[in-house]
């Protein structure tokens, strides 16, 4: 009968240390869950608070200079410096390095683009061609927004 108890001891000694790994594997796997959840809505609300919209006219955008003149609203409750390193352009598929543009504020001299605010995005346009059709992707904060339009 003592050998019955005994086996009957081991047995639940041992359910007992594979059910403390499966419970500790469980565990760590539901907090790498939620850290990740955690992560995740954090890049969501500040994807939420950045917003533009472009406002220009797709059929008057040269200025007095000759370059292509792009203006955007935040409509947004997320401020954002007015700097070329804040905004990513990609033109008809080529991302367009800082140096193919400049990024200023349309109402002053601001350097935060604020939410109501306006930026002017100035392109070169020399590198286009007349008469044809463009597609630019303007990205700030994970916010995207597509603009075509076509010279003249």
């Amino acid at each position: 009968m003592a050998s019955v108890s005994a086996s009957h001891l081991i047995i639940f000694v041992a359910s007992l240390v594979i059910a403390a790994g499966v419970v500790g594997t469980l565990t760590t796997g539901v907090e790498r869950v939620s850290s990740s959840i955690d992560d995740g809505s954090l890049d969501v609300s500040q994807q939420i608070r950045m917003d533009m919209s472009v406002i220009s006219d797709s059929g008057h955008l040269y200025d007095s200079s000759g370059n292509i003149t792009i203006h955007v609203r935040n409509t947004g409750s997320q401020q954002v410096a007015i700097e070329r390193s804040s905004v990513d352009l990609v033109l008809n598929g080529q991302f367009l390095s800082e140096n193919d543009y400049t990024v200023s504020d349309a109402n002053g001299d601001e350097n935060t683009w604020r939410p109501g605010g306006v930026i002017a995005i100035d392109i070169d346009a020399s590198n286009f061609e007349s008469g044809t059709d463009y597609r630019l992707f303007l990205t700030v904060n994970g916010d995207e927004e597509l603009f075509e339009f076509r010279t003249s």
